[in-house]
This record gives C-alpha cells, sequence and structure tokens, in this order.
C-alpha cells in the first residue's frame, strides 16, 4: 500500500487540495508549485460498478502526473456518484461495489497517480456504515482516499469519525451556504449569525471536530466562485428567480466596476449590479478563511476549482503565504492537528465551547431550504446568464 495524507499532514505546510474540472484549461500546464494535490474531475459511477467519462482522466492523467510528480504533488482521481441508484447499486451489491473498485484500482495503477477523490453526494443515511466499508476496501486497493463530505450532514449519513480514520482526509465541501435556489448570501460565510442563519464554515469545522473528525485529516475545501441573483438590494435580500454561478476571477473585475461591499458578520464580500446581488471570493476572503484553518490547526485547505482564479500568480503567492504553519514562539513542540486550536476572532465561539447537534431537516435553516447538497459540478461552460435591466 502506498503511504496516506496523514504522513504528509505533518509536512512543514498545510494540504493545499486543488480540483480541476474538464471543462477549465489544460491541467498539465497548472503551476502545481502551490499545492500538494490536485483531484482530477471526474468518472462517474455507473450502476454496474463501471465507470465512465474515463477519457477525461485517460487524456490527461499521464501529464498531469508527470508535471505533478516533478514538483512533489500527489494526484488522485475523482470519481462521482450524485443519484440514489448508483448508491443503490454500489452499496447493495458486493459484487458491483468489487468491480467498482477494481476499475479504479486500474485507472490509478495504470498512470502512476497517488489515489482517488471520493464525491458521492446526497448520500442516504441507509449507507453511512457501507461508505465505511467501502472507503476501507477502496484504500486498500489505490493507496489514499480523499473524500468530498458535505458541509451539513443534514440525513447523518456521514460517520466523520470512522471516515476520518479509515481515509486520508475529509475535504469539506465548504460552500453552498447560499445556492442559486435560494435567497441572495455569502456562498462560504466564514462565521454566522444574525441576521443570517448559524450555518458557515466556522459551524462546520466545529460539527466535524464535535463529531469527532480527526483534525489532522480535515480538509476546509473553499470556493473560487459565487453566486449571482437577479434580486432587491436589501441584505439579506429576496431572489426574485434561481441564480446563477460566477467565477471569481470574474467576480473580482466585476465588483472593480460595481463597487465592493463587504459583510462583517460573514466576512464576505459582495456587489450590487441593476437589480441584482452577486456574493463572490475575493483575494483577501480566501486569505482570511485560509488563516482560519491554520488557526483551527485542521490539515489546510482546498479550492473548487483550479482555474476560477483565472491563473494569477498574486493569488497563489497569497495562497503560498497564508498556508503555512505558525513558528511556536515558546520553543513548544505542538503539531498541526493538535487539540485546542481556536480562531483569533472576537466574535467566534471557542472550539468545543458547546456540543453541536446537526438538523433534522434543512428547514430549520432560514438560509436555505432544500438540502445542502451542492453538487461540484457547476453549469458547463461557467457562463453568465444574460442579464436582465443590467447595464
Amino acid at each position: 500500500m502506498l503511504l496516506g495524507l496523514s504522513l504528509v499532514f505533518a509536512a512543514e505546510r498545510p494540504v493545499v487540495y486543488g480540483y480541476h474540472a474538464y471543462w477549465t484549461d489544460d491541467p498539465v500546464t497548472l503551476d502545481f508549485d502551490s499545492l500538494t494535490h490536485v483531484s482530477i474531475f471526474n468518472v462517474d459511477v455507473e450502476t454496474d460498478g463501471t465507470v465512465s467519462s474515463t477519457s477525461r482522466w485517460t487524456s490527461v492523467a499521464a501529464g498531469v502526473v508527470a508535471a505533478a510528480h516533478a514538483q512533489g504533488v500527489k494526484v488522485h482521481l475523482c470519481v462521482t456518484a450524485f443519484d440514489d441508484s448508483q448508491h443503490d447499486a454500489v452499496f447493495g451489491s458486493d459484487t458491483v461495489r468489487s468491480r467498482l473498485i477494481g476499475e479504479l484500482a486500474d485507472l490509478v495503477r495504470d498512470y502512476g497517480a497517488d489515489g482517488v477523490n471520493v464525491d458521492f453526494e446526497g448520500l442516504s443515511s441507509a449507507y453511512r456504515e457501507d461508505m465505511v466499508d467501502f472507503v476501507i476496501d477502496l484504500r486498500a486497493e489505490v493507496g489514499e482516499v480523499v473524500l468530498a463530505t458535505p458541509a451539513v450532514d443534514w440525513s447523518g449519513a456521514w460517520d466523520y469519525s470512522a471516515l476520518s480514520d479509515a481515509s486520508d482526509g475529509l475535504f469539506i465541501m465548504g460552500y453552498g451556504y447560499h445556492y442559486t435556489g435560494s435567497n441572495p448570501g455569502p456562498n462560504d460565510p466564514l462565521y454566522g449569525g444574525d441576521p443570517w442563519s448559524d450555518y458557515s464554515l466556522d459551524w462546520s469545522v466545529d460539527d466535524y471536530l464535535a463529531h469527532d473528525a480527526d483534525p489532522a485529516k480535515v480538509i476546509l475545501g473553499l470556493p473560487l466562485y459565487g453566486q449571482a441573483w437577479e434580486a432587491n438590494h436589501e441584505v439579506p435580500g429576496s431572489a426574485y428567480e434561481t441564480g446563477w454561478a460566477v467565477t471569481m476571477v470574474e467576480a473580482m473585475a466585476e465588483a472593480e466596476v460595481y463597487g465592493a461591499l463587504y459583510d462583517d458578520v460573514t466576512r464576505s464580500p459582495y456587489y450590487l449590479p441593476s437589480g441584482e446581488q452577486v456574493w463572490y471570493p475575493d483575494h483577501d476572503s480566501v486569505r482570511e478563511r485560509i488563516e482560519y484553518a491554520v488557526d483551527r490547526e485542521v490539515a489546510g485547505v482546498g479550492f473548487w476549482a483550479l482555474d476560477y482564479e483565472g491563473r494569477d500568480p498574486a493569488f497563489w503567492a497569497m495562497v503560498d503565504d497564508a498556508a503555512t504553519w505558525p513558528v511556536p514562539v515558546d520553543g513548544g513542540d505542538d503539531e498541526p492537528g493538535d487539540d485546542g486550536g481556536g480562531a483569533d476572532q472576537p466574535d467566534a465561539p471557542a472550539p468545543g465551547q458547546a456540543t453541536l447537534s446537526r438538523p433534522e431537516s434543512p428547514a430549520s435553516c432560514s438560509a436555505f431550504a432544500t438540502p445542502l447538497v451542492a453538487p461540484l459540478v457547476l453549469a458547463v461552460p461557467l457562463a453568465r446568464r444574460r442579464r436582465r435591466g443590467a447595464r
């Protein structure tokens, strides 16, 4: 078996885990220097245990592995299953599950890659234990397994403690707290509170740790995209219809035109074109979230998705600067992942201050009214809808 990420987490820098989507630029030409891991998105699970869309992997894997390994970066193949029928097939049949593991192992080994990223979304609680068993079996064949896991586990399907033991990392999909079908608001609020919901990145990290996830296996996933809505200009406001996604690089350019505003509660930038609200990340907000993850002493951070930052060297210089473990000033020997980390925010609750409870249904959260599944897939291509009444 290959050595897992748990050994990487003891290195001198935090994990920086990036997804690369097949509809963006050539992954072979990425600047891998700022990353520790790259996950190539995606192959999809079929109900007979085979995988489809394999050309998304086979057409780039050799070049990506060579370029990434030259920079000491690990490469993972991302496998997706977003439908109940896929979950039922994989977890309902030992034969199907074994075939899937075998196909994934072949794809990893054929190209000398390092492991698999498992992105199974909308999972039923009926498969809580089956997912753990699947990860154990898969890891035995492919070496490293990182899971894409929800910001809020509405269904109780995810055993964070057992999965962090069985896997090499839990990538919290820390986005979609507001989404295209909700009212306007921050995609990735760092903190919650009035007038917003309590749900936030801080809430999610607390929830994982309160449910005994190993902090050395927790990767705080951050969006390099925002959300836009046709809406009034009240904050919080009301959407007139379903919203759409905008890349970070596009949103930052538009904020220069319309004027960037800032929400102090959630630590989130936004701007207000005519008849619209756009909430988005910028370099400063991403830095603050990376520094939060470092302060909490989790494994590191990750991004959905590479190229949405426009391959801006200034962005990656910021990541390099922020994603650094602090040097102890007292000569202590604390290591990343030790208990007791906390964000240096005066209004933030201390880690472990209270036992968190998960909501029984999404209706308990005023910020969004459907389960926070928020698939990683954005519209392909990621293009803005035509504005009405703007500009």
